[in-house]
């Protein structure tokens, strides 16, 4: 740990801090990671979703590191990380009128991918952070925890960055990344939070892990009324209601699980709902509870319930900042900005940004070009996708005033994600197909640029024309009714979904899942209706590419149960193995 110089500081351990310097580390260049706190610890944003799946993928094949591929579906993190994390088969949301039962066709649920795609996860953040963390150090990144720095200079003479410890060490750098989350040191020194209200979306939160959560499906209504594809327990599950939502991820929903804690959040609307001030404030778990006992349904899932380590309460969670990049500086996607774990959106903005700044640091480490606008496509790509989901979120808290309004506005985004997912499991099919790198150097270009699939033109006229309804709502110019049913209108034009997914029909309240019998429906369905252009966006990979990458999965799968009873056996029977010299995992 005597060196004083490096290719790049990382300021935080976080999974994006820690999933970047791997990637630098594992071609070459000299990282420091430094953190004031250290691991195993608590961090929310636990959810994955599947456009953000297939992204993982891309980037593991484009930087030669198969360990992000692991953060990618549930199978791999539970086989190569560890089975505390849980399953995450689809997003589910309940529509809740405080003081009355839940009605059962008030429910939607959008499957994430099926094997050999999927499941989604719910990443037990303390084992998979920590996981990443090692990733980056066994590939040659050195790491500082416990470590805090008191200053920051940018501005060397001759170029470089320089950090000063409270130890007084000075280190130096030729990059730095901020990527230390809300209290982000470069942002508070650059003065670059915008104004509060620069983002729609005005909520806090309360969020604790717990214990004793009973799974919703003993304690709700039966399969036979809401009609769902998955069980609700193995889902992330959203209660929604006017006024906020409450989150619950369970992470131990499988049968090898190990883990039986339960993240869950309230988040409220702070104009409805807005926080106490002062020493005389309200208790966190007093308020939740409060919430929580005016939903019948909700009550009983958390009867007996209790929190296993100290409730966090928050004010506002909504910031960004007017630029993310500068010379020789990036603030990471969380110590750039944020808006509500709604969606999921925090790791699919990380992952999008890691992809498109990697690549160009470390071309900027071999030609010694810094300037900030070699990376302004990143600043850009964040900007504009935060705002989009800041559009997404403030509208569904506007349309939990009225459960027709939901229902339509949550077709939209069901539509949007529809697109992103597509789009990026295209993009791996190609590459499987081709193994041409140029494949998956097209992030940086649209229709890629956007994580939900508005930079697909089609899509972005569906989101603005719905939004403005939306908007029209909130301006008191139309009724709820009359924006749903404007909202429905748009969503008869769609184009680029499967008729038979019916977008339109509330009665239709989840979309098939992703098996493999569904995909190929889906795969024939775009090939005989779609435009050339919007099949080829879609499903432009030959079916023999899928059926290969299939049966590829269940090998590898098949193998490794094989090889877990092998040495099972081997073990019952002799001492000595030859594990610590092969290398096995």
């Amino acid at each position: 740990m005597n060196r004083t110089h490096y290719d790049v500081i990382v300021l935080g351990t976080g999974l994006g801090g820690t999933m970047l310097a791997a990637i630098l580390a594992r071609h070459g260049r000299r990282v420091l990671l430094i953190d004031a706190g250290s691991h195993p610890r608590f961090a929310i944003g636990e959810a994955t979703t599947p456009d953000t799946s297939f992204r993982l993928k891309l980037l593991a094949a484009k930087y030669d590191l198969p360990e992000l591929a692991y953060l990618s579906e549930f199978y791999l993190v539970r086989d190569h990380i560890g089975a505390s994390s849980g399953v995450k088969r689809a997003f589910s949301f309940l529509y809740h009128r405080p003081g009355h039962a839940h009605e059962p066709t008030q429910s939607h649920q959008f499957p994430t991918g099926a094997p050999p795609w999927g499941p989604d996860c719910h990443l037990f953040r303390q084992d998979t952070d920590a996981f990443m963390l090692a990733v980056a150090a066994r590939h040659g990144a050195k790491v500082r925890q416990a470590t805090r720095v008191s200053a920051i200079d940018l501005e060397l003479e001759g170029g470089g960055v320089a950090v000063t410890l409270d130890t007084g060490e000075r280190i130096t750098a030729a990059f730095l990344v901020d990527a230390a989350g809300f209290r982000s040191p470069l942002a508070k020194q650059l003065n670059l939070r915008n104004k509060p209200d620069a983002l729609r979306t005005n909520s806090r939160a309360i969020f604790t892990h717990m214990v004793g959560v009973t799974p919703y499906d003993r304690v709700g209504e039966a399969r036979e009324r809401h009609g769902l594809v998955y069980p609700l327990s193995q889902t992330t599950l959203h209660h929604v209601f006017e006024g906020g939502w409450l989150w619950v991820i369970p992470f131990g929903n499988h049968l090898d699980a190990v883990n039986q804690l339960t993240s869950v959040g309230l988040l409220l609307d702070r104009e409805l709902h807005p926080e106490s001030e002062g020493e005389s404030g309200r208790d966190p778990e007093q308020e939740f509870f409060e919430h929580v006992n005016r939903m019948p349904g909700v009550a009983r899932q958390f009867q007996g319930a209790h929190a296993l380590r100290g409730w966090v309460s928050t004010g506002r969670l909504q910031y960004s900042s007017r630029q993310t990049v500068g010379d020789r500086w990036l603030l990471l996607a969380h110590a750039a900005g944020f808006v509500d774990p709604l969606y999921s959106s925090g790791l699919n903005l990380t992952v999008g940004v890691i992809d498109l700044f990697a690549d160009e640091l470390l071309a900027a480490l071999g030609d010694g070009v810094f300037e900030a606008a070699r990376f302004a496509h990143v600043d850009a790509f964040f900007q504009t996708n935060l705002k989009l989901y800041d559009e997404f979120v403030a509208n569904s808290y506007l349309g939990w005033r009225d459960y027709e309004l939901w229902d339509a506005w949550y077709r939209v985004w069901v539509a949007a994600l529809q697109v992103g997912t597509y789009l990026n499991g295209t993009q791996l099919m190609r590459h499987l197909e081709s193994g041409d790198r140029a494949v998956l150097e097209r992030s940086r270009e649209a229709p890629f640029t956007s994580l939900l699939g508005t930079a697909v033109p089609e899509c972005r006229h569906m989101v603005d024309s719905a939004a403005a309804h939306m908007h029209r709502f909130a301006r008191g110019e139309i009724t709820a009714a009359s924006a749903a049913a404007n909202i429905r209108a748009v969503l008869r034009e769609v184009q680029f979904c499967p008729s038979y997914w019916r977008l339109e029909d509330p009665s239709v309240r989840t979309t098939p899942p992703y098996t493999m019998t569904q995909m190929l429906r889906a795969y024939v369905w775009y090939h005989r209706n779609a435009s050339p252009e919007v099949r080829d966006l879609m499903v432009g990979f030959k079916p023999l590419t899928a059926s290969r990458h299939v049966l590829s999965a269940f090998y590898d799968n098949s193998r490794r149960g094989l090889r877990r009873q092998a040495l099972f056996m081997r073990d019952s029977l002799r001492a000595w193995n030859r594990d610590w010299l092969d290398g096995a995992d």
